[in-house]
């Protein structure tokens, strides 16, 4: 009898444990920008960041365990820039010369999502591995004979923040609207960056490091599947329902 009780108080745990469990999966995408900080930058006062777009795209994998809490993995495709206009010695412009990069790669985040009436906030850690990076300074060539992804480090890590709400959607189906914000801890520069002094590129007795700061805004088109039990059990609140 009493093994029959624990059973069955196992049993009931378990049922209620998974009673809303159910995976999601998502396409997303979004649209912001970036900004590199460097404490040079703004000691010397020698190069002035000028805002630049980015973009991010690609795929989720959501487990959701209860109503109120998931946890998501995203692959996002990015690109993210920097613009710096300066003042070369010499140059006589009357406009300012341009320094412009540009970095492309892939970013893997793991995101704990808690869901409350309609609306979501989201936090984890980012992982980014860079793969393409695009430079030009109108103002002089000032990292030959390096090529420009000589300068950069070849992945960096982070942390990454957001919030926002379930705009509409069905049982299974929904889209969701978001600002997502990240700091990557690392410093963007590589070795060989770091000795040219990027992104100054002048010799000075210190250097410090460059860390990105993002915020973009998301869409995202998500399909629930695999439930354990009805999928009304794990239907969130929307602002708008079909």
């Amino acid at each position: 009898m009493k093994k029959l009780t624990l059973i069955s108080i196992f049993s009931i745990l378990m049922s209620t444990s998974f009673a809303q469990t159910w995976f999601d999966i998502g396409l997303k995408g979004g649209v912001g920008t970036s900004f590199w900080y460097n404490k040079q930058i703004f000691d010397n006062q020698q190069i002035v960041h000028k805002w630049q777009p980015g973009y991010t795209i690609g795929g989720k994998i959501g487990f959701n365990f209860i109503q109120e809490h998931q946890l998501t993995f995203d692959v996002l495709k990015s690109s993210i820039s920097q613009d710096f206009t300066y003042r070369p010695e010499g140059w006589t412009n009357s406009a300012d010369a341009l320094r412009e990069f540009t970095i492309g790669g892939l970013d893997m985040l793991l995101m704990y999502r808690a869901n409350r009436n309609g609306t979501y906030f989201e936090v984890g850690p980012q992982w980014s591995k860079y793969s393409a990076v695009k430079y030009s300074d109108n103002g002089g060539d000032f990292i030959s004979p390096m090529e420009p992804s000589q300068l950069i480090s070849k992945s960096n890590f982070g942390l990454a923040m957001g919030f926002g709400g379930y705009i509409f959607g069905t049982d299974n189906f929904g889209v969701t609207t978001g600002v997502r914000f990240n700091y990557m801890f690392n410093d963007l520069a590589s070795a060989e960056g770091r000795d040219a002094n990027f992104p100054i590129f002048i010799p000075t007795d210190k250097t410090n490091p460059t860390n990105n700061i993002g915020v973009i805004f998301m869409i995202e088109i998500n399909y629930d599947f695999g439930y354990l039990v009805s999928p009304t059990c794990g239907t969130r609140g929307k602002l708008f329902v079909l």
